[in-house]
């Protein structure tokens, strides 16, 4: 290559400095010693590096060859993998109370006594674009007219599509594999919201595209096909998914009027499923070809078990959106329930307003000061990393941008991950997959994956090694301290029952 040419393909100077250090955690089942890496990994395209994906990982010195290695991601699309980092499996942790509610008023970082470092080593992933991971902007050529306005995309990250998000995530888990020598270790992939979509398609591409062998994968509160995401009087599956949800926070809440006020929880949900697969199923199809009588009859139903007034219900064929929802549940005490978990409620900002989705949305974002202050103490308190760039928990560009890059039919094709999970578990016999819920989440509510896993024709053989899980709490229900003991103890027979 001439100097000329090497100069135009030159790769700007990384400028970042990762750490690798030791440090002694102090867990449930006593003290470990691990390599902690923070640090960023090139993704490359066409053999030239395109983006730096950053990275912590925790890896126990004088392992055990076969101790599991996890691979952990969020979703949103857009999220970093700082819940489930410092909220869920990692050995540092935001303070939060015993309701569940993270603490803003103590900003101490604190030990997780119930980190799965206690039974696999661990890698927190950023996808590119979130956290300090980022594109590598090559320098201009020389011959290039800077004067030149950019094209209208030209700032859209090439990664923020569905295909080239999993690629660059596959990439890296072999990259990571290879550069730690960890190819002779048991892998498992786990995620959350947007990550479960990503686990559940990475089931086929880990093994196939990838060459990684896995073992199983974890699925948090997963969303599995966006057509169950919409909101049209004409769609079924979303209203069918989402009453159990409805009917659980409705009794956690004292509002249901169907149900007994001391009835198990565990019956509410079993009545409430059934009859949404039923009854409910059969009228929001139906329509008006149901007569009125036995339309009337069933909406009477619904909204006894929301526990919302019946003309409402009745005059929205039962289609109440989960915005709605929120804002309705406590209205009478000026209160709004989070989307993501209906047990939990904050004060209405405007409670005046007949429309009030601004509070709702703006209710997720009251505790992300404790995570950014929590990750500042850890990278660069605690570890010394040093870079220029800010921490981005949430890239809304990002989930704005989004793109299916893999379909053929633009006007047909929603994104699924059904199909390569069932490709996947067929394909690797050895693999095994946890999906895990809370039942108050409305947001990607429990009975989609239960609906889903008993639609699908899986051959027995396959769905013997699906476990389902369900907690209380909701999308993020390891904030409550001790549904974490115990999904952490869930995970750990997961991961110790694949190894056997």
């Amino acid at each position: 290559m001439s100097e000329k040419e090497a100069a135009q393909s030159k790769v700007p100077e990384n400028p970042h400095r990762g750490v690798e250090t030791t440090r002694v955690f102090k867990l449930a089942g006593g003290e470990i010693s691990a390599r902690v890496v923070a640090d960023w990994l090139d993704i490359h395209e066409k053999n030239k590096p395109k983006a730096r994906m950053f990275h912590t990982a925790y890896l126990a010195e004088e392992a055990d060859p076969d101790r599991p290695v996890v691979f952990c991601i969020n979703g949103g699309p857009g999220a970093s993998s700082v819940f489930l980092h410092f909220a869920c499996a990692g050995p540092m942790a935001v303070p939060r109370d015993a309701n569940g509610q993270f603490d803003g008023a103590n900003r101490s970082l604190l030990g997780n006594p119930d980190s799965w470092l206690s039974f696999a080593d661990l890698v927190f992933i950023d996808p590119i674009g979130t956290g300090f991971s980022h594109l590598i902007e090559a320098e201009p050529k020389e011959n290039e007219d800077k004067t030149k306005p950019k094209s209208e995309d030209a700032d859209t990250n090439p990664y923020w599509a569905t295909g080239k998000d999993l690629d660059s995530i596959g990439q890296f888990m072999r990259r990571f594999m290879r550069q730690h020598k960890l190819w002779r270790r048991p892998l498992y992939f786990a995620g959350e919201s947007y990550g479960g979509y990503r686990t559940c398609r990475m089931a086929k591409r880990l093994h196939r595209d990838y060459g990684l062998g896995t073992a199983g994968v974890i699925s948090i509160s997963p969303i599995w096909q966006f057509r169950d995401t919409s909101s049209s009087d004409n769609s079924t599956s979303q209203w069918v998914n989402q009453l159990p949800t409805y009917a659980a926070i409705a009794h956690e809440n004292g509002i249901g009027r169907h149900f007994a006020k001391d009835a198990d929880m565990a019956t509410v949900l079993e009545e409430a499923e059934q009859f949404s697969i039923s009854d409910f199923a059969q009228a929001l199809v139906a329509g008006r070809l149901m007569p009125a009588k036995q339309s009337e009859t069933i909406w009477n139903t619904v909204a006894d078990m929301m526990g919302l007034d019946r003309d409402f219900v009745s005059s929205a064929s039962g289609r109440i959106m989960m915005h709605d929802y929120g804002r309705m549940v406590r209205k009478e005490h000026g209160e709004i329930v989070d989307l993501y978990d209906g047990s939990q409620y904050s004060l209405d900002p405007f409670p005046h307003r007949t429309s009030n989705g601004e509070a709702i949305e703006n209710a997720l974002f009251h505790f992300f000061h404790i995570f950014q202050n929590a990750l500042h103490q850890w990278y660069f308190e605690e570890l010394g990393v040093e870079t220029p760039l800010e921490y981005t928990l949430l890239n809304f560009d990002a989930f704005k941008q989004w793109k299916n890059d893999e379909k053929e039919l633009d006007m047909f094709e929603l994104p699924s991950s059904v199909e390569d999970f069932r490709i996947g578990m067929a394909g690797n016999p050895n693999m095994r997959a946890m999906i895990v819920h809370g039942r108050f989440d409305m947001v990607t509510p429990y009975f989609a994956s239960k609906r889903i896993l008993n639609q699908v024709n899986m051959d027995a053989r396959v769905r013997e090694r699906i476990e389902e899980r369900l907690y209380e709490g909701g999308h993020m229900f390891y904030s409550w301290p001790h549904v974490n003991a115990e999904f952490a103890q869930d995970v750990a027979e997961f991961v110790s029952d694949g190894e056997r």
